[in-house]
């Protein structure tokens, strides 16, 4: 992921930028920040990071004499300049620099995602470029490779492709293996590595030079960053006591050198070179198997027999699990949560992705809880997707509960919380909300009372109430029309105009993104 650090002497904008865009989504990490450029050349002089975000004009060190310290050290980053004055010497200076842009301030949020996305791409394209010119026979091998295992090869193309790398077809007996990296932070604390990145390419390495040591194995990395090892050999039984040798070495290795814990399974035995994709599709399918045989050392085709799984799971009681999370009880949470998942594991009935299932209920439930009680809680107005990312990249029970216990605790650790953590300005604007809904409500035309410009004042709300200012706007109006609409009999038009809506379609739009029904329907169920 790259790296991206940030320089401003103006806090509102130090803090606005750090947290205006979502950096992780653009796969960018945001390394640091610094409110001087002294303060950010003693940091980075050692430390290099992909792009540098800096104000020119600053108290000590200017924008311009930090990028001209760094550059030398760090020729490859890449500088993009702010400043409040539209002055050609400061951009002619900055394109000496070789700066990527000049943006004025305030910053238009979309110019500057534009610029680190054009910026990022750049970057990638130059470490595609050393990648290819340093490695361009690996990357062919890999290709090759990736197209075997994968079936996208006719038969005849495919035996002179491996004939120009040099391998040899002949052999009667084949299997695959798959190798995944889990990212342990308990484990990683011992090593020296500092990227998911760098520990993966240790790994990669690692069982790159073991495979080659042990004699025909073959080991490339796919699409999914997993390490996969093609055994070949004269008979089953030979070719299975190799394979389960060298991932047995592997295994030991990637924790003694690397402390690195990783999950290992072995496809099925198949005849010939052209039987390689049916073993790869067998193993990276047995990976789901970790849920249920956390323990096993390498798990192996012969093993598993998922057909023979049945579809009862353990039924969950979700009225006793949203009793202990309002009464904010982490450790009866968390023996709920254990319970639950301990006899899902050991039942011997439950598939992984029942397991999955229930894991993702548990989350929705606990979105559901939150949500009835703090509306303005990230949990309750996050997308789905950043709710349930890391249970579909979970392999084993334990990173599946702590997922969920992480998410239980969080909702818990707000439901807790008391109005006292929002700034006096945030107080005063959720304030206006209660007493002015009625009335047109913007950010434009509060920031004359509170004298703050409109932009930082939406950061500000944002980043204290988890939720932008206009969402909070209208979910606060839509909760005041659905209590108008079970306890008046007034129209729905005159209910939209009394919570603030002057068009009668924008209403019904808004009712429904917020209730997911239409007024009259809200009102008839109730009913």
């Amino acid at each position: 992921m790259h790296k991206v650090f940030i320089v401003d002497d103006e806090p509102f904008i130090l803090e606005g930028l750090t947290s205006i865009i979502d950096w992780e989504e653009l796969g960018i990490h945001l390394y640091g920040k610094a409110s001087g450029g002294s303060e950010a050349f003693e940091i980075l002089e050692n430390q290099e990071v992909d792009i540098l975000i800096t104000d020119i004009m600053m108290r000590d060190m200017n924008g311009l004499q930090l990028i001209e310290q760094l550059k030398p050290i760090h020729p490859q980053m890449k500088f993009i300049i702010l400043s409040g004055y539209n002055e050609f010497e400061y951009v002619k200076q900055g394109m000496r620099l070789g700066i990527e842009n000049y943006l004025l301030k305030p910053v238009n949020i979309n110019e500057l995602r534009e610029t680190v996305e054009s910026t990022v791409q750049k970057i990638e394209y130059a470490d595609r470029q050393a990648y290819i010119e340093q490695n361009q026979l690996d990357i062919l091998r890999d290709n090759i490779f990736f197209r075997w295992v994968t079936g996208r090869f006719e038969n005849e193309e495919l035996r002179n492709r491996l004939n120009f790398l040099g391998i040899n077809t002949s052999f009667p007996v084949y299997a695959t293996a798959v190798i995944k990296t889990v990212h342990d932070s308990s484990m990683q604390a011992n090593s020296s590595l500092n990227s998911e990145q760098e520990l993966n390419r240790q790994v990669y390495q690692l069982c790159r030079n073991l495979s080659e040591k042990t004699g025909n194995p073959l080991c490339f990395s796919d699409q999914d960053g997993d390490m996969v090892i093609i055994t070949p050999g004269n008979s089953h039984d030979i070719v299975k006591a190799e394979a389960l040798s060298t991932l047995s070495l592997i295994k030991y290795e990637a924790k003694s050198l690397c402390h690195v814990k990783v999950l290992v399974t072995l496809g099925s035995l198949e005849p010939g070179f052209l039987g390689v994709s049916s073993s790869y599709k067998h193993a990276k399918r047995l990976q789901e198997f970790f849920l249920i045989n956390e323990e096993n050392e390498i798990i192996s085709y012969d093993q598993i027999n998922a057909a023979a799984l049945q579809n009862g799971t353990p039924s969950v009681d979700w009225f006793e699990f949203e009793h202990l999370l309002l009464s904010k009880n982490k450790k009866n949470i968390h023996t709920f949560i254990d319970s639950i998942f301990t006899e899902l594991q050991f039942a011997g009935s439950a598939t992984p992705a029942q397991i999955h299932n229930c894991a993702v209920e548990m989350i929705l439930c606990t979105k559901q809880v939150v949500k009835d009680n703090k509306l303005n809680h990230e949990q309750a107005t996050s997308e789905y997707k950043q709710l349930f990312t890391t249970i579909f990249k979970a392999h084993t029970i334990q990173q599946l509960t702590t997922h969920v216990k992480f998410i239980a605790d969080s909702a818990v650790d707000y439901l807790c919380t008391q109005d006292d953590e929002f700034s006096p300005v945030v107080k005063q604007v959720l304030h206006l909300i209660k007493t002015q809904y009625m009335n047109e409500l913007s950010l434009k035309t509060l920031s004359p009372s509170l004298n703050i410009h409109p932009f930082y004042l939406g950061q500000l709300f944002q980043k204290e109430t988890g939720i932008s200012f206009s969402d909070y706007v209208n979910s606060f109006r839509i909760k005041k029309a659905q209590k108008l609409l079970l306890s008046t009999t007034l129209k729905t038009n005159e209910i939209s105009n009394h919570v603030g809506y002057l068009e009668a379609g924008y209403f019904y739009k808004q009712f429904k993104k917020y209730s997911g029904i239409s007024p009259t329907e809200y009102r008839n169920r109730k009913k």
